[in-house]
């Protein structure tokens, strides 16, 4: 009787210290979607020499990086090491809405159907299934105005034709590589400093994203898609990422 006694005392135990943990990490997250990372920064390291390997606290660090493809990663080993955390579907959740933002259709689509099969009952999946909604919606908006824009072009090809034989000075594209977006323009000036030190040309480009403002990191200034995409290689070993191709 005592040694049951002892083992249900460490059960309760052990529920008050996880209660515990869950409501100090949905507190700092509640913070940081209140846009007080600072606060956050500052309550953050008490918490992780508290609980150094929670999956919960692996969380509030990722949601306050400056650096997404990092926080990317963390997002990604919280389902992979802890599938059955509470906080696991938060992460599969912020996976799928990043390659939703980046306009990565396919990988967010094939991420929000690990979503549904994985956390069916999730309170974040109605929220995710309308991210990727989004962006594929924004895709084909995208390649309707082409289309439409491509018609009055080919009506007015003659005109065109006429134009470029008066004017051998033709108005020139410009291309980057996109290898970062940002929900503050601060953290995309600390990521533009980074690359200008590896003597990149790196500009930054303001977006507008689901009716969100973001700040795009850009590098290379090419004459060309072509151009642009024959860099994306170099570029990538660079700055450890997959560059989209972006138009100036």
């Amino acid at each position: 009787m005592k040694k049951l006694g002892l083992i249900l005392i460490l059960f309760t135990l052990n529920v008050i210290i996880a209660n515990a943990q869950t409501t100090k990490v949905n507190s700092l997250l509640k913070l940081a979607a209140q846009g007080k990372i600072s606060e956050v920064k500052k309550q953050l390291p008490a918490l992780q020499a508290e609980y150094p390997n929670e999956p919960g606290v692996k969380l509030v660090q990722a949601v306050i990086m400056d650096d997404g493809l990092k926080a990317l990663e963390i997002y990604k080993s919280i389902v992979k090491e802890f599938p059955n955390s509470e906080f696991a579907d938060d992460a599969i959740w912020r996976v799928v809405q990043f390659y939703a933002v980046i306009g990565d259709t396919a990988q967010a689509k094939k991420e929000l159907e690990y979503f549904r099969k994985k956390y069916p009952n999730s309170e974040f999946l109605a929220a995710a299934s309308d991210a990727v909604k989004l962006a594929i919606g924004s895709l084909k908006y995208d390649y309707k105005e082409k289309m439409a824009n491509g018609s009055k072009n080919e009506e007015n090809k003659e005109v065109h034709a006429e134009a470029k034989k008066e004017s051998p000075k033709s108005v020139s594209e410009h291309w980057g590589l996109q290898v970062g977006i940002y929900s503050t323009k601060a953290a995309a000036e600390s990521e533009k400093k980074r690359f200008l030190e590896m003597k990149l040309r790196t500009d930054i480009k303001e977006k507008e994203l689901n009716g969100e403002k973001k700040w795009a990191v850009v590098i290379g200034d090419y004459s060309s898609k072509e151009s642009a995409e024959k860099e994306k290689a170099n570029i990538e070993k660079k700055c450890k990422c997959s560059p989209i191709v972006y138009k100036k």
